[in-house]
């Protein structure tokens, strides 16, 4: 919940100083201490009656609260919680946030299970669960609950230190529009630094003294209190999430006409099993299936009208998945195994029924098209962004060929060590040299690289900037160290990335590349450094930018986010995004609010969906999904579903995290090689058509909203109801992308939405548009992100 509470502890913190010089403290007991963790296989444990507390990052917690009834009606001007450390580690910055349900504190210990108590994933074990999937949903700003952060104490002679508190923090307890206070470790991760080696330590365990421990270091709240009614309004908690259910079209009888039969064991696009050669279409939509018999000699004797494409589908450890085009010479000698027929409808193509004749292997293959009414848009609705780290050659043609598909291709360019591949030269005066740049990459936002492909000359959807930690700044140089950004860097430092980001914005802007959108991404890690020899220079990160853990990689990527558009701010015109891969947005608080507009979160999409949408919603973000594509000789259907099923959640596109095989993928199966490298260029697979499926049906569904009037929330909900259409994910490790597992019956369900969907247009015949829907995010504004500032240190 987005709330002003910290912007008015910053406004009235001179005030509130001044008053609390004349109160006297007030000391106050702990009523009640719970121990919870968010380790997978501890989920459901509590340790309510441990003589310890435990803080671990985001893994583990603790919940504490004091008798609130003493105090109704005073004002809260100042607050500490005191704490006595346990052991070796002592606390870094700390979050104190208010708990927006009631909880129990229970008798566990050892993490036990104990049924009508609070853990991490019930409210009250196998009685209520949180309001919104776990705890996650009612602490940091999330569910009506407030937060604040700050540096405690170092430990004193007795070995205490003393945490600063949000006084809107305890004032909500006071108040009644709070159930206690959950307490967080900010730091996570720790490293210490040895000239040019590292040494890191993940998740270090702080214990502190519980209540139910010694009574001399049981942890105690220390309040400044007045008569003054409060400053603050009380935050309720947003009403429950709820999405109505819409009606999708019937299907209707199919077609009368002749069944045209194949001579050969045929196959969809998907693998499975085809009855028979007749298939419907829309205008500018391309469709395919595969024969079980070699392709060589095959030959297209008549194409109805229609453009008709033959490959031969090779096999990878004896399983279908490249796909050689006709005449292609350049790829590895394998078996071929298939013919593989792919037809595209161009948007003048007549109405009705196409008939179409093959040779293949001596035998006619016959078979019809019906083209129904209506077609798709050049412009995508939603994007399957195909993510790469390098490109073997043939840069553009990879480019083509995902954009053939629907797809859109997106190459890093620059490494762990921010060293960029491709940028704008900097000369020695500070003048930027734009020839090289434009001239490899201004096709791309142009569209003119396209020229001549199905879609024709529709620019890329994304291009990564190469603007990172190190370029081009010399990050080193600049680094001062610590966990915390707003200490980190000298003013300098930010002055040249401003000013780098400016020089994008001015750039695209004075050559109208308007269609792309232009990302800000920080993909590098500061484990990388651990990971690499535990050599400080292998990586140029000193936080976790993709796939944020802690607090302290979030408020670094806010602080090079909040930078970013400053210096972007005064040239507008392209469209530009800071984009943050999350892996976990049930820690991401409102950190980025006003700061990221794309975002591309991890399957944990389907647990936090309603989270990370309505944040997408209220602050104009765009969503993906990121993932694996399937594995090869796994159901096909796969990558078609994941995108129907990403698109019925609410987000705007998917991302596998790696997309170009080597050349090793001709011989040993690799799930990342949806480009296949040749001598001349990259050949697709089955599981890149697989993805132009989806992006298709995504496409019915969008203009499907905007002829039936429906809305978008309510028919993603009525296909996700459909049978199969609701995945789950399968992880190998916590940093695995993990695989997306469908029900058996998905590939029915798709096959006859599609026939649903089309048929309902068909009969609608709406007029061609270049694009039904825009999923480009909206530009964020620096002045107007919530002021948050860590708390002053307690004297």
């Amino acid at each position: 919940m987005k709330s002003p509470c910290l912007l008015l502890l910053v406004v009235f913190a001179p005030f509130a100083f001044a008053a609390e010089r004349q109160l006297s403290p007030t000391r106050v007991e702990v009523s009640r201490d719970l121990w919870i963790s968010s380790y997978e296989k501890e989920r459901e444990g509590n340790n309510g009656a441990s003589p310890k507390l435990k803080l671990k990052g985001i893994q583990e917690f603790f919940l504490i609260d004091f008798d609130p009834v003493p105090l109704r009606g005073k004002r809260v001007v100042r607050a500490e919680l005191h704490v006595h450390p346990e052991g070796a580690e002592s606390l870094g910055r700390t979050t104190v946030s208010s708990i927006a349900e009631e909880w129990v504190e229970g008798t566990g210990t050892g993490y036990a299970r104990v049924p009508g108590a609070s853990c991490f994933a019930w409210a009250r074990t196998d009685q209520q669960r949180w309001r919104d999937v776990d705890i996650t949903g009612s602490i940091n700003g999330a569910g009506g609950s407030l937060w604040g952060f700050g540096d405690p104490t170092p430990r004193d002679s007795d070995g205490w230190q003393v945490i600063p508190v949000a006084p809107e923090v305890v004032q909500a307890r006071l108040d009644g529009g709070s159930y206690g206070f959950c307490v967080m470790d900010d730091v996570g991760n720790e490293y210490t630094r040895h000239g040019e080696t590292i040494e890191y330590r993940q998740f270090p365990n702080r214990f502190l003294t519980s209540r139910e421990g010694s009574r001399k270091t049981a942890p105690y709240f220390v309040l400044w209190l007045d008569d003054h009614p409060p400053l603050l309004a009380p935050h309720p908690a947003p009403p429950p999430n709820s999405r109505d259910v819409a009606k999708l079209p019937e299907l209707s009888a199919p077609p009368k006409g002749p069944q045209h039969a194949s001579p050969f064991a045929a196959h969809d696009e998907f693998g499975e099993p085809l009855a028979s050669l007749d298939f419907s279409a829309a205008r500018n939509e391309a469709i395919a299936f595969y024969l079980e018999t070699p392709s060589a000699g095959s030959v297209v004797e008549e194409g109805g009208g229609l453009p008709v494409s033959l490959f031969s589908v090779r096999k990878v450890e004896g399983r279908f998945d490249p796909l050689v085009p006709a005449g292609w010479k350049a790829a590895p000698d394998s078996e071929d195994a298939g013919t593989y027929v792919e037809i595209f409808v161009p948007r003048d193509a007549s109405q009705g029924s196409h008939e179409i004749t093959l040779n293949v292997a001596g035998k006619h293959v016959r078979f019809a098209v019906q083209v129904w009414n209506f077609t798709l848009p050049d412009q995508l609705s939603f994007i399957p962004q195909m993510n790469c780290y390098g490109l073997p050659g043939h840069e553009r043609d990879y480019y083509r060929l995902a954009h053939d598909h629907r797809a859109t291709l997106n190459h890093l360019l620059y490494g762990w060590t921010g060293k960029v591949k491709a940028a704008p030269k900097i000369a020695a005066d500070g003048q930027w040299d734009w020839r090289a740049w434009d001239a490899e990459y201004g096709p791309l936002f142009d569209g003119s690289a396209f020229a001549g492909t199905p879609r024709g000359p529709i620019p890329v959807e994304a291009f990564y900037l190469p603007l990172n930690e190190n370029w081009p700044m010399d990050e080193e140089g600049h680094f001062r160290g610590g966990y915390w950004i707003e200490n980190a860097y000298d003013d300098a430092y930010w002055s040249q990335f401003r000013h780098a980001a400016a020089q994008f914005a001015q750039h695209f802007a004075e050559k109208k590349w308007t269609e792309p959108v232009f990302e800000f991404y920080l993909n590098n890690k500061v484990y990388f450094k651990r990971d690499r020899g535990n050599r400080w220079d292998a990586c140029s990160a000193p936080w976790i930018f993709d796939e944020p853990v802690n607090t302290q990689d979030f408020w670094a990527l806010r602080k090079f986010g909040t930078e970013f558009w400053r210096g972007v701010a005064a040239n507008p015109g392209a469209h530009f995004a800071f984009r943050a891969d999350i892996s976990r947005p049930e820690w991401q608080r409102d950190l980025l609010d006003g700061v990221t507009n794309t975002e591309v979160v991890s399957g944990v999409l389907r647990t936090y969906r309603d989270r990370v949408i309505g944040r997408a919603r209220r602050l104009g973000n765009q969503v993906y999904m990121y993932g694996s594509a399937n594995r090869i000789g796994t159901a096909n259907i796969v990558p078609a579903a994941w995108c129907v099923e990403t698109w019925a959640l609410g987000a705007d596109g998917v991302v596998p995290w790696q997309t170009i095989g080597q050349e090793s993928a001709w011989t040993k199966a690799d799930e990342l090689s949806l480009f296949y490298p040749t001598a001349d260029g990259p050949i697709p697979s089955l599981r890149l058509k697989s993805f132009r499926a989806g992006e298709q049906l995504v496409e019915y569904l969008t203009l499907y909203c905007a002829l039936a009037g429906e809305d978008r929330d309510a028919v993603g909900a009525a296909v996700l109801a459909e049978p199969g259409m609701h995945a789950v994910l399968k992880k190998q490790s916590e940093a695995d992308a993990g695989d997306s597992l469908f029900g058996p019956e998905a590939h029915h369900t798709f096959v006859d939405l599609r026939q649903r969907l089309g048929a309902w247009l068909d009969a609608k015949a709406p007029a061609p548009r270049d694009r039904w829907h825009d999923p480009r995010p909206t530009p964020q504004n620096p002045n107007n992100v919530r002021k948050i500032a860590p708390l002053p240190a307690p004297q």
